[in-house]
């Protein structure tokens, strides 16, 4: 067994992926100086393995590759290896994932990559198997092949490795560009998405499919300036398919990574706290937007999860849990049809599977995931039942499978703490508040903020890692940013000060530490970080916004909240710089092109004031938030303190201690109004819903299978045989 092992250097790290090969016979070295000296001393080259907890085929290469004997002394003898947690350690990741792409065209995890005793990538990819086979090497053959390279070609090597530094290194400078508007650019992008657009199952491409937050916050950004139905119906499609299929957790909450399939069908089982809160958001703008149930009930269940499954005792969140169970991606999540029969029995077994589309043989390694595929309303009628015993039938059987999941093996949870993911939890909750007025969630978001700031602030800069009482790692630029943005969302949900106090002090460090004075924008990485290969800016979405961007929009609101013009202009400056690049590749920068939406709009100023314990002063908060109207800005007068921070709260105190509510929007300061109805007619009408976008008969014709067909016969003779068929 790997624990009767000997430890390697590992054993001393906090990150859990680390941890997991800290008993391998891989002399495994973390980041750091011992390891590079040791390299440049011996001359030998470097092997990097990076990778993160809950990665399945991270796991998978570890079992095959890293615990084989004659493989690890291979690697003992002829390289340095050295392991690295991407999530704690994002800026080396980014660097090598830049290199392996620009080497092979595509990249992934695990990421493997040989490196020179400088540091300089020269060979490598990500899954290797132990030996050949599907037109892959065996890693045995790749070790010496990157062996022999480094010994017989090394002046062929440093010239290419210098080759891919520069492509990487290229630096971003704002050029000479067309002086685009926003919507000129958001219409490119927005016309790029329709195209990619799959009509049948929502989502971009016919493949897997990633999420993608960004793309559907654009689309809903745009909807709301253009009133486009066929762009909000891509939103629609889109997000219903999401929430109905395979991809999200339909007994415990929250999304799975991504789908393997075009339909949303089976996913990749790994759970990630930033796609929970980037989906928790996204899916409240979208019951702004809409007012559907659906986009209400998601993020309602999403936090319901993270509450349960993802929080610290100390009040923050933590980063992941597994695909993995028992050496076996995904069987904590699925189901066997007997499984369900003998928890359910078989009358309501049947109801449940016709639901959720459970088939005996399943659509993952014959077990099922469990997704809608028809609504309440159909199984009553093919059922003969009334809608509310169809309902309750489907709430006991979620509640007794979610009750017996819960007895098996549970997934690895990896328990560090990440600022910048926390941050990104922190303004979900605080939207969460503002749009379902759960006072829980505002307690939540602050009690969060409070820990990230009383542990990972320190000294006047940000630290990245939190783990058994632990803080480590320098913050990168999407924890000063996501974190940012966290606590400014927190000060629009509560109104307290201390927020916005906090905010600027971070914002302050951030622009001292990582702007860029030659190009604009802000690198990766701060100022004073050790030294790298490359120092990267990343103005590009991947599966997680932008941290230039979220940073653009987070300085923005603030420098209006606040009338920093230090705050705006570095705001600006960081959408201008990424420009010439937006010009050429829109769909790829849908964050950024959200912060230019903001940056060129007029925004709607609310000041509300007034005994706030008033019914109609709590009214009128509401309805601030009821509908979806991303760049507008509100706050609540509370005197002197108000003032301090936002200086055109000035003078919008009570008229004859009413709730009041002040409005200026498209350049014009409206006189106050005292309900929230004369309020909603200020703010003005949300975009029109002409169109029933939400076609539930053409949602099951599309949903349906031949396969559900042939399992609904098989039960029929069940129930023939069992005298269960009778109602």
């Amino acid at each position: 067994m790997a624990s009767t092992r000997p430890n390697n250097r590992l054993a001393h790290e906090t990150s859990p992926y680390l941890l997991q090969h800290a008993h391998q016979l891989v002399d495994w070295y973390p980041w750091g100086p011992e390891a590079l000296d040791k390299a440049r001393q011996e001359d030998k080259p470097i092997f990097l393995s990076i990778g993160y907890s809950a990665c399945h085929w991270c796991h998978v290469m570890s079992r095959e590759c890293f615990d084989n004997e004659e493989l690890a002394r291979q690697m003992n003898e002829r390289f340095v290896n050295i392991k690295v947690d991407r999530e704690e350690r994002p800026e080396i990741d980014a660097i090598y994932m830049n290199a392996l792409i620009a080497m092979n065209g595509q990249g992934g995890w695990p990421l493997n990559l040989f490196l020179t005793p400088e540091q300089e990538p020269y060979f490598g990819g990500t899954y290797f198997p132990p030996v050949p086979g599907s037109h892959q090497p065996g890693f045995g053959e790749v070790l010496q092949q990157a062996h022999d390279q480094y010994r017989d070609q090394k002046e062929q090597i440093q010239n290419r490795s210098k080759g891919i530094l520069q492509k990487i290194n290229a630096r971003h400078t704002p050029g000479v560009v067309q002086e685009n508007s926003a919507q000129t650019l958001i219409n490119a992008a927005v016309q790029l998405l329709s195209e990619k657009f799959d009509e049948a199952y929502g989502g971009f491409g016919a493949g897997m499919k990633f999420p993608e937050p960004m793309q559907y916050s654009l689309l809903l950004r745009h909807w709301a300036r253009s009133e486009s139905n066929d762009v909000l119906m891509m939103v629609d499609k889109s997000l219903t398919h999401m929430a109905e299929g395979g991809m999200y957790d339909q007994l415990g909450g929250g999304f799975h990574r991504y789908s393997t399939d075009r339909e949303w069908q089976v996913p990749h089982f790994e759970k990630m706290l930033c796609d929970s809160a980037l989906m928790a958001r996204l899916y409240l703008d979208a019951f702004q937007a809409t007012q559907q149930d659906i986009y209400r009930t998601v993020p309602e269940e999403i936090f319901e999860y993270v509450d349960r499954e993802m929080a610290s005792p100390e009040g923050a969140f933590f980063t992941s849990q597994d695909a993995d169970t028992e050496g076996r991606e995904g069987i904590y999540f699925t189901w066997e049809l007997k499984e369900v029969l003998d928890i359910l029995g078989p009358r309501h077994a049947k109801v449940f599977a016709k639901m959720y589309g459970i088939t005996p043989a399943g659509q993952f390694e014959r077990r099922n995931v469990l997704r809608v595929i028809q609504s309440m309303e159909k199984t009553a009628e093919e059922e003969g039942m009334p809608i509310f015993e169809v309902g309750h039938i489907i709430k006991n059987g979620k509640q007794a499978l979610l009750e017996a999941r819960n007895k098996r093996s549970q997934p690895h949870r990896d328990e560090k703490v990440l600022t910048g993911w926390n941050g990104l939890m922190i303004s979900a909750l605080a939207k969460g508040f503002v749009v379902l007025r759960k006072e829980s969630y505002l307690q939540r978001a602050a009690t969060c903020a409070d820990f990230i700031w009383n542990h990972l602030w320190q000294d006047d800069f940000l630290l990245r890692v939190y783990k058994a009482g632990q803080a480590r790692f320098n913050g990168c630029l999407e924890d000063y940013a996501y974190f940012l943005d966290g606590l400014v969302a927190l000060y629009e949900a509560s109104f307290e000060s201390q927020w916005l106090e906090r905010a600027q002090v971070l914002a302050e460090s951030m622009i001292d530490r990582f702007w860029d004075e030659g190009g604009g924008g802000f690198f990766m990485t701060a100022s004073d970080h050790e030294p790298l290969v490359a120092r990267l800016k990343t103005p590009m979405d991947d599966a997680m916004p932008s941290a230039n961007a979220v940073a653009a929009l987070a300085l923005l609101r603030l420098g209006r909240l606040t009338g920093s013009k230090l705050f705006e202009e570095k705001g600006r400056q960081t959408v201008r710089a990424f420009e010439g690049d937006m010009e050429q590749r829109s769909a790829a920068f849908t964050a950024l092109l959200s912060a230019m939406d903001f940056m060129e709009s007029s925004p709607v100023e609310i000041v509300l004031s007034g005994p706030e314990d008033d019914k109609e002063f709590q009214k009128m908060l509401e309805t601030v938030y009821r509908d979806y109207r991303p760049n507008q800005l509100a706050v609540v007068y509370q005197g002197e303190e108000t003032i301090k921070w936002i200086p055109w709260a000035k003078g919008r105190g009570p008229v004859s201690n009413l709730p009041t509510a002040y409005v200026c929007k498209e350049g014009t300061c409206h006189p106050p109004v005292h309900t929230a109805h004369a309020l909603y007619n200020l703010l003005g009408r949300p975009p029109e819903i002409r169109l029933n976008i939400f076609d539930e008969d053409k949602k099951i014709k599309d949903m349906r299978s031949q396969e559900q067909a042939n399992f609904l016969n098989a039960m029929s003779d069940i129930f023939k045989y069992s005298g269960l068929g009778k109602k």
